[in-house]
């Protein structure tokens, strides 16, 4: 016998009339297994009055996997291969075509085993199986990037349990999904060391259903099922278990004093011996700051980008998972544009930020830095989202600050200087930031961090009390400005900057 690739061995199996039969047979086996235990969940039958179909159906399934397996794993003269058992590992073995040996703990392991190797596996319907399939499908059919992907991973791991992710897709009800879900954000609760309890924050549980969408949407698509189980399934009910309060100003955004001490501590940084007179991720810092740019727009910044009397935000850096490290790559979208280039946005180029970007220009040419980054090192390669994101973190973390992260910038822009200084319009907001209104609205707008002290002393210094002239006390914000006549909102930014 002429000897086959496996490619071409699987094909010419495929085509074979007795394994289509077998085949077909098993699937009518596995399908009454499925319903015997879709009645056994719903109630309709015993386990006690199922259990000699079960057993009948588990060994007719052993059967035809035996029939099948002796079809093609056959020797070059067409006689069986053989199927042994080792008694010095514990393990029941084979010999493959290219000599390699299979091995399994039962005998049944083993010829699951083959019928992958010679490309017959059945369909499994597991849902982490199904799980998989989806994440694979939606990486190759949607411009997600490999962290998106890599978060629905981290969601199924935190919320789907073993029993879960090893039940069959096809017998997973409403009614199931409800029950789990109610034990699961519950079992999550935890007392911090003051007695407080703490639920599931409603973000999070937003994630675990996402990664039931993806799933359940995906069988739809392949016709696993006929009705998708989350077409009754009420949010509402859930989020009486999670923490759905908004975040306090204190989580999530810099106050003005904070900022001034961030930049502060920059400043003391650059001259620094092991940073060479070159702290690249330090200007970076600050131009965030600034423009509350994201993280991966800002090594994609080119000095083409820098125009007249804006900067063009228009890209993004984008990272690869693979074997060895991440590869990096340039995309010309920015994260709310989701893989289509639409222009991007144009933030302000205010005095501020062209005394920065000079600052930084002359100091490259000054060091013989050629590159057409903005924010590259000495060799002219960009800089790294990773690396970026480490330094902003300990920079953070030496200032005692537990806000830790970049996206604190954006918020922080929003809420203290767009909103509360230059009362910029939402739309406006939405805008220069680059995402929509309900996002600026919902995500992004915060009180400013000020104290009662603070807050009095604003209503002193804008109120007239009856016969008296405003009070402006020491305390009081120095940005408060009281403008004769209506500025553009061009000019507020110039002025708030």
């Amino acid at each position: 016998m002429q000897k086959l690739n496996k490619t071409s061995m699987i094909s010419s199996i495929m085509l074979n009339k007795n394994i289509l039969e077998l085949k077909e047979q098993l699937k009518q086996v596995s399908n009454l297994q499925h319903d015997i235990n879709s009645c056994i969940t719903c109630g309709t039958i015993s386990l006690a009055d199922a259990a000699s179909q079960i057993m009948m159906l588990k060994e007719n399934s052993y059967q035809l996997k035996l029939k099948l397996i002796k079809e093609v794993h056959v020797t070059n003269n067409g006689a069986p291969r053989k199927i042994e058992y080792k008694e010095t590992k514990g393990l029941w073995y084979t010999l493959l075509p290219d000599k390699h040996k299979l091995y399994g703990k039962t005998e049944e392991i083993l010829l699951d085993k083959l019928m992958a190797y010679y490309g017959l596996t059945m369909l499994d319907f597991k849902m982490k199986t199904v799980f998989e399939q989806a994440l694979e499908h939606k990486g190759k059919t949607e411009a997600v990037s490999d962290e998106t992907l890599y978060h629905l991973k981290s969601s199924f791991a935190r919320f789907i349990d073993e029993k879960l992710a090893n039940s069959d897709i096809r017998s997973i009800t409403c009614d199931m999904l409800s029950e789990y879900t109610l034990k699961m954000l519950r079992k999550a609760q935890w007392v911090d060391e003051q007695g407080v309890a703490h639920k599931v924050k409603k973000k999070a549980y937003l994630e675990y259903k996402s990664v039931l969408n993806l799933i359940f949407q995906y069988a739809l698509l392949k016709d696993y099922i006929k009705t998708n189980p989350l077409s009754k399934f009420s949010n509402k009910v859930f989020y009486k278990e999670c923490d759905c309060g908004k975040a306090q100003s204190s989580e999530k955004i810099f106050s003005d004093e904070e900022i001034k001490h961030i930049k502060e501590r920059l400043r003391s940084k650059f001259n620094q011996k092991k940073y060479k007179g070159y702290f690249i991720n330090g200007y970076a810092i600050l131009l965030a700051i600034e423009t509350g740019m994201r993280v991966g727009e800002l090594p994609s910044l080119k000095w083409t980008d820098i125009k007249g009397n804006y900067i063009h935000i228009h890209s993004q850096q984008l990272s690869k998972r693979q074997k060895g490290g991440k590869e990096y790559y340039y995309a010309d979208w920015t994260k709310n544009e989701k893989g289509i280039p639409m222009g991007g946005r144009k933030f302000p180029l205010t005095q501020i930020i062209k005394e920065l970007l000079a600052e930084l220009k002359e100091l490259q040419v000054e060091k013989g830095i050629v590159s057409e980054y903005v924010f590259c090192h000495e060799n002219g390669e960009w800089i790294k989202t990773d690396a970026y994101i480490a330094c902003l973190s300990r920079l953070l973390k030496s200032l005692n600050y537990n806000i830790t992260n970049n996206h604190a910038f954006r918020m922080s822009l929003n809420s203290n200087v767009l909103c509360a200084k230059l009362h910029l319009p939402v739309a406006k907001r939405a805008e220069l930031l680059g995402h929509s209104v309900e996002t600026n609205l919902k995500y992004y707008t915060f009180s400013t961090k000020d104290n009662m002290d603070d807050i009095i002393d604003l209503f002193d210094s804008n109120s007239l009390n009856e016969g008296q002239i405003p009070r402006v006390s020491p305390r009081s914000h120095q940005n408060v400005i009281i403008f004769t006549k209506k500025e553009s909102p061009e000019t507020l930014i110039s002025q708030a900057f």
